[in-house]
């Protein structure tokens, strides 16, 4: 007798979605074959092709025969756009160059702050928080935003003579706002004056170590400075819960990388106090960072790593308790869902969710690395955060923050293929936001994936580093 088998219900299928697709394509599930401006699918359709706008950078002024003049260029056609947002109290900056602090203030908004952001919310402290205190002080915050602009300006531009004033107006910049943190810190390091703007100043500054892809510890003593500021209490009363939050967050991005780097350092030194872990405490709801899009409670999680102890006779399962915790938190830590934010638009939504999953996986392998019973884990989760770097497509706004992943995961890569597909990414990554730290990341990877390339093994990325003596800023 033929045994029947109980017949099972049948089930639709849904193509994967295209990430590298059309916009169409993507939303209604379907693959796309990428041919630009109309793909096949929408052509036999009917359909509109649409396409998601690759990030735009302002583009570079015509060069005029001064270097002053370079920088204002009042006759260029870019400016009439650009100072057509303009808001009275930036034409109240006065004082030595005032016209050029007020051109670099513009590119600031209009052009730095969207080239490093993971999404364009009304909540980004670059332009909500720092911008107004700015303009209120036009001291410390203000120099250190055009130490920024003018810093990023600088490489972007392709006239020798115009880049070297700009590097000049970014260290001009840079230097006062070092004497303005002098001027308000005491020799303890907390701040005896204007804590928010301290610490929104100390965090531009580690911003701008990152740009000048600098190799020394100094981004990491500032990120000292700041976290002591942040977590004394009396500092905390002084400041309103919108500030304490936004500066809380970006000085949480900074400290992941300074979680990756400090154990690296040979000259540096992370000091753990618990009094600090009140630091790591993200407030509730969707909040979308400029930088960590939808992970501020993964990456304080991620920030934890680092106040590992070793295990002491006395208490042998400290260390053990303390990585099993983070393990299960970083498992089992959930996301609010971007789809349903009125700010974002589809294909950001999405390629925020991947860039957090993309966070998830290399937050184990950072934490995996501390453990060598656990380190045969490391090659799955660096395939799979490869697979959700893969799906943001070049130039998404989320590309800005792909570093973090990109060295954890793209540092176990074994195959050519894999390889020559990260060197290009990270390429694509400097072309658009124009940070030396891109640089830094590629040359280290290079030297871990050199061996492989000549059929051996893989060097380790801290081993070389501490070889190097190099501690960048992955930012």
């Amino acid at each position: 007798m033929v045994e029947l088998k109980e017949p099972r219900p049948r089930q639709r299928k849904f193509a994967p979605r295209s990430r590298q697709g059309c916009l169409t394509c993507r939303t209604r599930r379907k693959r796309c074959d990428g041919n630009r401006p109309e793909c096949q699918g929408c052509t036999r359709l009917n359909l509109k092709c649409q396409w998601q706008t690759q990030r735009q950078i302002v583009p570079d002024p015509a060069t005029p025969s001064s270097p002053a003049s370079a920088v204002l260029n009042v006759t260029s056609p870019l400016l009439p756009s650009i100072f057509a947002l303009s808001i009275k109290s930036w034409e109240e900056i006065s004082g030595e160059n005032a016209d050029e602090a007020r051109y670099l203030l513009h590119y600031y908004q209009k052009a730095f702050v969207p080239s490093i952001s993971v999404a364009d919310t009304p909540s980004s402290f670059y332009t909500s928080l720092y911008m107004p205190m700015a303009l209120k002080s036009e001291k410390g915050l203000l120099d250190a935003i055009v130490a920024l602009s003018s810093g990023q300006l600088a490489r972007r531009s392709s006239d020798p003579d115009r880049a070297r004033y700009l590097l000049d107006v970014s260290t001009r910049h840079q230097t006062r706002s070092h004497a303005f943190l002098r001027d308000r810190l005491s020799p303890s390091g907390q701040p005896l004056t204007d804590a928010s703007q301290v610490v929104g100043v100390i965090l531009l500054l580690v911003g701008l170590e990152a740009l000048n892809g600098n190799k020394g510890t100094k981004w990491l003593s500032q990120m000292d400075c700041a976290r002591k500021i942040l977590s004394d209490p009396h500092t905390q009363e002084q400041m309103s819960p919108w500030e304490l939050d936004s500066l809380r967050r970006h000085f949480t991005y900074y400290d992941v990388m300074a979680s990756v780097m400090a154990p690296v350092s040979k000259s540096y030194r992370f000091s753990p106090d618990r009094r600090y872990a009140r630091l790591y405490q993200p407030g509730e709801g969707l909040t979308i960072d400029p930088l960590m899009g939808i992970s501020d409670q993964l990456c304080s999680l991620v920030c934890r790593i680092q106040y590992m102890t070793t295990s002491t006779p006395a208490f042998p399962h400290l260390c053990k308790a303390a990585f099993e915790a983070i393990e299960r938190d970083i498992k089992q830590w959930k996301y609010e869902n971007p789809l349903t934010s009125p700010e974002l638009d589809l294909p950001v939504a999405l390629d925020l969710i991947a860039l957090a999953e993309a966070y998830r996986l290399a937050a184990l392998i950072q934490l995996y690395r501390t453990s060598t019973s656990s380190k045969e884990l490391i090659a799955d989760c660096a395939s799979r955060a490869m697979q959700f770097i893969a799906r943001i497509p070049p130039g998404s706004p989320a590309e800005s923050s792909l570093l973090y992943p990109i060295l954890l995961a793209g540092a176990e890569l074994r195959t050519e293929a894999e390889i020559s597909l990260c060197r290009e990414r990270l390429t694509m990554i400097q072309r658009r936001n124009h940070y030396e730290n891109v640089a830094n990341l590629r040359d280290l990877l290079q030297e871990v994936w050199k061996p492989v390339l000549n059929g051996g093994e893989k060097r380790d990325w801290e081993e070389i580093l501490r070889e190097w003596d190099w501690s960048f800023s992955l930012a």
